[in-house]
């Protein structure tokens, strides 16, 4: 790839070409933010080893290199169904393609870089209900893929707009900057997941429904963590 390409531009076109299983990640679009400069829009898709790129996106997103003390960074959407070239529908998380996508961001991020996606969109509504029911990040649906992806510092939730420009509610999953902080990170992880697990559910069923898949995923996580 030319070196005189922005580094953002870079970054997402590392994106291009991952395997995830059967599938490929296919970078189809690539183009500046006009009013940020070293930022820049990127779409993924997918395609099948013997068929065509999909017309659907996988995941959306803005990347930067950061600068100035601020490390490198990716703002994305994803889409748990995919519009295949054929009309077909593609369960994307089923595929395992969601945790694909963020595993392949997890890896071009460094230390003190972070990821934000956004779950204000369909599809990730499990992910809305369980942080409004004050689910630990790490255990929601989307936190838990950020976390498996390596993001192990401490998440913020964008629920509301602080400035009035940071568009739909969000999660914001942080790389710890060094091994200091992330062994604080860790810690705290497992305190906020270890108390989680043993909340009581709620009387309503489709809130005891979101609380128990996210208890479901804490112990997960924290027999990965190896508590």
């Amino acid at each position: 790839m030319p070196a005189d390409r922005p580094r953002a531009q870079l970054l997402a076109q590392q994106l291009e070409g991952r395997r995830l299983g059967r599938f490929t990640l296919k970078l189809t679009s690539v183009r500046p933010v006009k009013v940020r400069t070293g930022w820049f829009y990127f779409t993924l898709a997918v395609a099948a080893r013997e068929g065509a790129v999909s017309r659907g996106p996988l995941m959306t997103g803005i990347v930067s290199a950061g600068g100035r003390g601020v490390a490198p960074w990716f703002e994305c959407r994803l889409y748990p169904e995919v519009e295949l070239a054929s009309d077909k529908r593609l369960d994307a998380r089923a595929e395992g393609l969601e945790a694909g996508a963020v595993e392949a961001v997890g890896e071009l991020v460094p230390p003190g870089g972070h990821m934000m996606v956004d779950y204000e969109n369909a599809g990730q509504e499990e992910t809305f209900a369980a942080l409004v029911l004050r689910v630990p990040p790490a255990a929601s649906y989307l936190g838990a893929l950020m976390f498996r992806a390596g993001f192990r510092g401490h998440f913020k939730d964008w629920y509301f707009s602080e400035g009035g420009h940071e568009g739909p509610r969000k999660l914001q999953a942080n790389k710890s900057p060094n091994a200091a902080e992330a062994r604080r990170a860790l810690a705290a992880h497992r305190e906020e997941l270890a108390a989680f697990v043993g909340r009581a559910l709620p009387e309503r069923r489709d809130q005891a429904e979101v609380i128990r898949k996210a208890q479901a995923r804490a112990r997960a996580l924290l027999e990965e963590m190896g508590r």
